[in-house]
């Protein structure tokens, strides 16, 4: 099987994070596996060839166009309830529809456009320090499955700093459309969350009831109480 891996930051996140993750990656992943960056009003330092960067505004129009209908939104933002305008005082991000629409935009382009078997996304703010060998890639995409993610126990969201999607599944189209449509109908200011792991919960549960599509959680039991974090667990 073959892999891209993908990501996305703004300027500030290249400052912060974004280079260190480049340059991590670079160093110990397969030679075969490409990075795909959509960056967003940054250039940044490029240590070899498989490493691809895509102006993430040009490369989506929708997300353009979303930005431009609700950046100034305090409900789309994560700022006040929708109902009561009331601010929130904890786990504001839950709502920051805005902050999470690059990450779900740049998703979306890349299943569309890429020719490797698997699209992997992986937060900008990781840092690889131990070899990544080619047959782990192989062991936690598994066949058969549209996407393969970092599951939490049932009461809380995902963990989407990592998500694996199957290219050659004949579901994969359609998830990507319906999520796609929640962003630009707006329609996902229905849902009771708005950021990015929620939605894919939300969307992930349907396609599974509706479809009998298949989703591999590859981290099913988490050590320790609470939600915990998959990646570090």
């Amino acid at each position: 099987m073959t892999h891209s891996i993908v990501t996305t930051f703004h300027a500030a996140g290249l400052e912060q994070y974004g280079q260190t993750m480049i340059d991590s990656f670079d160093h110990y992943w397969p030679q075969s596996v490409p990075l795909v960056v959509y960056a967003e009003s940054c250039v940044p330092r490029v240590p070899s060839a498989r490493v691809q960067v895509r102006d993430l505004l040009i490369s989506s129009p929708d997300l353009v166009e979303f930005k431009r209908r609700w950046a100034h939104d305090p409900v789309a933002n994560g700022m006040v309830a929708k109902d009561t305008r009331v601010p929130f005082k904890d786990n504001a991000f839950k709502w920051d529809a805005v902050r999470f629409s690059h990450k779900v935009f740049a998703v979306i382009h890349a299943c569309a456009t890429l020719e490797s078997d698997w699209v992997i996304w992986l937060d900008a703010d990781t840092k690889t320090f131990a070899p990544v060998p080619h047959t782990f890639l192989d062991e936690i995409c598994e066949q058969g499955a549209m996407a393969c993610y970092l599951g939490r126990r049932e009461k809380y969201h995902s963990e989407c700093g990592w998500v694996a999607y199957n290219r050659r599944h004949p579901d994969l189209a359609s998830f990507m459309d319906r999520w796609r449509d929640l962003y630009v109908t707006g329609d996902l200011f229905r849902l009771r969350e708005y950021h990015d792991s929620f939605v894919f919960d939300v969307l992930r549960k349907d396609f599974q009831a509706q479809r009998g599509t298949r989703f591999t959680n590859i981290s099913p039991e988490l050590p320790g109480k609470g939600p915990g974090h998959p990646f570090i667990a």
